[in-house]
């Protein structure tokens, strides 16, 4: 692994999730919603920008294929913690959140540092759709200071927000029930690749 490679465009864009989430959640706490919409958007826009310039400019490597879900997973982190404490993500889907991220984020310095295991990251659809859900819940989640209330218990609460939680659920337990297995596979050095 190069840690030049942490200056390719495709890796700042990555970084700059993390970078740029808590100014985002600042702004938002201080009721400059318009603009926070707009750095969250900017935000999770940088998560399809990052590997399309990669692959445009023969920019992929080992280094941004860690570094993209790693930097993924401290935006969902921050972002739902943030949610979760002024009470708009319930507690048992938090809590799902917080043990699949957290059980992901530390198996990086595990692998890397303390066993010196290098190991390659290619994420299947499954995982992706994970992703992408956490994403689209986090953009919908603060649509309760856009709506009239009754518009967004109607059309969010019930038309969308929950179906979409229990099918990120569904999907988030898929993912810690494979991850587990096959952390343990490449701690042990029988496969490679997380998928």
């Amino acid at each position: 692994m190069h840690w030049k490679q942490i200056f390719w465009l495709p890796n700042i864009l990555t970084l700059s999730r993390v970078i740029f989430a808590l100014p985002a959640i600042l702004l938002f706490h201080s009721g400059n919603l318009l603009l926070s919409y707009i750095l969250f958007g900017f935000i999770f826009l940088t998560d399809f920008l990052d590997g399309m310039f990669a692959r445009r400019m023969g920019l992929v490597s080992e280094l941004g294929s860690i570094l993209d879900p790693v930097c993924d997973k401290i935006l969902v982190l921050s972002l739902f913690t943030y949610f979760y404490a002024i009470d708009l993500v319930p507690i048992w889907y938090y809590g799902l959140i917080l043990l699949r991220d957290i059980s992901q984020l530390t198996s990086v310095p595990v692998l890397l540092f303390w066993k010196k295991i290098q190991f390659k990251v290619k994420p299947k659809l499954i995982p992706k759709w994970g992703t992408a859900l956490n994403f689209i819940l986090l953009a919908i989640l603060p649509s309760q200071y856009f709506l009239p209330y009754f518009l967004y218990e109607i059309l969010v609460l019930d038309g969308i927000l929950y179906p979409l939680l229990f099918i990120s659920a569904s999907i988030e337990i898929y993912i810690l029930v494979t991850f587990l297995p096959r952390f343990y596979q490449i701690y042990i050095g029988s496969h490679d690749t997380f998928e």
